[in-house]
C-alpha cells in the first residue's frame, strides 16, 4: 500500500515535534500549542521562563498591540519553530 505524499511529510513532523516537545519539557517549559500542516516546519508556541534564555533565537519581531509592545521571539528546535512572546 503506498503512503500519500503528505501522509509521510505529516509523518516526519511529528516525529520532530515529539523530539522538540520533550526538549522544551526537560528544560522546564510549558508548551500551550502545537500546528502541524504542509508547511516545512511545525510550529510550537511556548509560554516564556527563565529557560527561554537558552533558546538561540532565531529572529526577534517587536511589535505593539492592543497599546502594549510585546517582543515575539523564534528559535528552531529539532526542525521545529518554538514560538514565544515577552512583554516590554
Amino acid at each position: 500500500m503506498a503512503i500519500n505524499k503528505l501522509d509521510q511529510i505529516i509523518n516526519e513532523q511529528l516525529l520532530s515535534v515529539n523530539m522538540a516537545v520533550k526538549t522544551l519539557q526537560a528544560m522546564g517549559l510549558s508548551i500551550n500549542s502545537i500546528s502541524i500542516g504542509d508547511g516545512c516546519r511545525p510550529m510550537i508556541l511556548i509560554t516564556p521562563g527563565y529557560a527561554c534564555r537558552n533558546l538561540t533565537s532565531a529572529y526577534t519581531k517587536r511589535m505593539i498591540r492592543s497599546g502594549r509592545r510585546i517582543i515575539e521571539r523564534v528559535a528552531f528546535v529539532a526542525e521545529c519553530q518554538v514560538k514565544w512572546e515577552e512583554f516590554s
